[in-house]
């Protein structure tokens, strides 16, 4: 393919005859619409090429040395045969670049030397090209790909370099299970140091000792970190799981001896009782020889509660076992010595083993598999028993899962044993240790003042107590499920349960520990005594009605009694007594009953209506009777005066003062 001037075109077809294009002329066929050449001759100096493009001088390379695509630059290939046709019309335009003219993100000579035209395809027979729908691809164009692919390339790249669709690529990696682009290879970016490069086998070394993040933190603060919590976290974070994973748990399992071990355990559960859900509190106590469990709910997990429970279950086992294991409660373990990491043991826990004649064993820090005879057991308890189910009270749940113990728990053939708890335990019930002649306090017990009121609060909730003890400072013994006091003498004066949890805080009044107590509630003291006194005493036929309204009224009774007073001293002691006696056989213990049976048997006559009084009435109701004065304290006034002449002659005979200086 030649130019009207005689040059050949530079994407003619390789091995065409070509005439040799003077030094330093170039020559760049727009690739517009228009026909015929443009009239304007290109600068030698073009616009801006990449550095690649351009020779030893800054110069364009001419075309003409990029013979069959060898020398092209990165990325770059001859363009297609009829891809662009040149123009042979008027053009004001003279473009700069060829077709593909500007390098894309290519890929390496190394990879791939050259595009694969299908006419030197060896799958395609010589002298023929096949449809584009029909031709495929051939196992050095397949291996190509795959090649391209584990070096990083993506689908378009390899499609460009090879000369394919993008969805011939990416079929053909879906058929080879490629469909994930690594990354792309070479010498990855450089990253900043960050803050805790520095200290990342430190940090490791310290999880390896299973340290805390905040430990952690303030030990290489110690050393120079200067960063923060959150990048630290988040470090160990994906650094503890590598670690465990490298070392896996082999877990050993054992059997014991008959009477041997008992594995005891707490697990709360959110129960509905009655309307509202509840927390409550499971032990657990299973003897690891039979399987045989003991399940008790509680309130708590306090210290008295834990004692009082495994009280509870040596009681249902009939004995004691050898060992008692329990995990690290604080109520059991107060501590341990760092030196050779030895339990601190409760004192009052050590205690209650001697009293029983069993050894505590202390599982280590997080190691469920040493007591999972118990583990499992709660597992059981969750799935079997408690899923789904509601109680009315407490006390239900406690007598239920007792049910459920006798007939389900210890009545099943155990998965691990292959026998049946209760029929096992009955063997191994010989080989317990017998239970103590005399039990274990295990309550708490502490000095409490009562009120002046006669109340003492517990746990939450105001209890009134016999008045004798108000003010006095009393014992109170603590349980699970009641509490007692004791006077100051040591002696039990009161013993009840709990109040409910609906009624938790409020007082909780007995009114027989007021009886007795002068200047009570029932108001009888003074005049209160004397109307019931009175009242028995005039009339001691009516006593259960006196008993009646003092039932029905309780504190209005004295109110009562005074109108049933006046009503007998109005009516007469007979008619009283036959309308008393008639409101008693109805039980209406009431005075205005009696007042409204008198009216209507024995009306009383009606009574003279009284004149409205005078103007002088009216004065005297109001300044009260007046009597006549009497004029003899002013008798005195009528005498006449010589008593003053006298005075008046000794006046005129009494010299001037003046005089008498004179």
């Amino acid at each position: 393919m030649v130019s009207r001037s005689g040059r050949p075109w530079p994407w003619s077809r390789p091995g065409e005859s070509r005439k040799a294009i003077p030094r330093g002329e170039t020559f760049f066929p727009t690739p517009s619409g228009s026909s015929g050449p443009s009239p304007r001759r290109p600068r030698p100096l073009g616009p801006w090429l990449p550095p690649s493009w351009r020779g030893s001088n800054g110069s364009r390379k001419p075309w003409r040395t990029w013979k069959d695509g060898s020398f092209l630059p990165r990325g770059c290939f001859p363009p297609k045969p009829g891809a662009f046709r040149p123009s042979f019309g008027a053009s004001g335009t003279c473009s700069p670049k060829p077709p593909g003219a500007f390098p894309r993100r290519g890929i390496p000579k190394t990879l791939v030397s050259r595009r694969t035209t299908m006419k030197n395809d060896p799958s395609t027979p010589s002298g023929e090209e096949p449809h584009p729908k029909k031709r495929g691809l051939s196992q050095k164009m397949l291996k190509k790909i795959l090649e391209l692919h584990r070096a990083g390339y993506g689908t378009r790249r390899i499609a460009r370099a090879l000369g394919c669709n993008r969805k011939t690529v990416q079929r053909h990696l879906e058929k080879s299970g490629l469909t994930s682009q690594p990354p792309l290879p070479g010498k990855p970016p450089s990253k900043k140091a960050g803050k805790l490069d520095l200290f990342r086998e430190r940090i490791r070394e310290m999880v390896e000792k299973d340290l805390s993040v905040t430990r952690i933190l303030r030990e290489i603060s110690a050393q120079g970190y200067t960063g923060g919590r959150t990048i630290l976290a988040e470090y160990v974070r994906n650094l503890r799981p590598s670690l465990k994973a490298g070392a896996s748990k082999v877990r050993r399992r054992f059997e014991t001896r008959p009477g041997e071990e008992m594995q005891v355990d707490w697990s709360p559960y959110r129960v509905q009782i009655g309307d509202k859900l509840r927390t409550v509190h499971a032990f657990c106590a299973v003897l690891h020889y039979s399987r045989k469990i003991h399940v008790h709910f509680y309130p708590n997990e306090r210290l008295s509660t834990l004692l009082e429970a495994e009280a509870r279950s040596f009681e249902d086992f009939g004995g004691v076992t050898q060992r008692v294991v329990h995990d690290r409660m604080a109520t059991v373990v107060l501590g341990t010595i760092p030196d050779g990491k030895k339990p601190i043991w409760n004192p009052r826990f050590l205690d209650f083993a001697r009293h029983f004649g069993f050894d505590p064993f202390l599982c280590r820090p997080r190691d469920p598999d040493r007591k999972g005879a118990v583990e499992k057991a709660f597992a059981y308890l969750e799935r079997d028993f408690l899923r789904g189910a509601s109680f009315a009270s407490f006390e239900e749940l406690n007598s239920r899962v007792r049910v459920w113990l006798d007939q389900v728990a210890n009545r099943r053939t155990h998965g691990t044993t292959r026998q049946v708890p209760d029929e096992v335990w009955a063997f191994e019930k010989d080989f317990l240790t017998a239970l103590p002649d005399h039990p274990f306090d295990t309550c708490d017990e502490e000095l409490r003042k009562v009120d002046a009121d006669a109340t003492l609060w517990i746990r939450g909730t105001p209890y009134t107590v016999p008045w004798p003890l108000a003010g006095a400072t009393v014992t109170v013994r603590l349980f699970s499920d009641h509490f007692e006091v004791l006077d100051p003498k040591g002696r039990p004066v009161l013993s009840r349960a709990y109040a409910p949890e609906k009624v938790k805080g409020k007082l909780q009044i007995d009114p027989a520990h007021y009886q007795g107590l002068p200047g009570g509630k029932d108001g009888r003291t003074g005049e209160g005594r004397r109307l019931e006194e009175t009242f028995l005493t005039r009339f001691p036929s009516l006593t259960d009605f006196f008993t009646g309204l003092k039932k029905r009224m309780k504190g209005l009774a004295h109110i009562h009694l005074r109108a049933l007073l006046r009503l007998a001293e109005t009516y007469g002691e007979e008619v009283f007594l036959q309308a008393a006696r008639k409101a008693q056989e109805h039980h209406a213990f009431n005075a205005h009953v009696i007042r409204r049976i008198l009216e209507k048997d024995h009306p009383l006559p009606p009574q003279e209506p009284l004149l409205p009084p005078g103007a002088a009435a009216k004065a005297a109701m109001i300044l009260g009777d007046v009597d006549s004065g009497s004029l003899d304290d002013y008798a005195d006034l009528d005498l006449p005066g010589e008593e003053e002449e006298p005075k008046d002659k000794k006046d005129k005979e009494k010299p001037d003062d003046d005089t008498e200086e004179a």
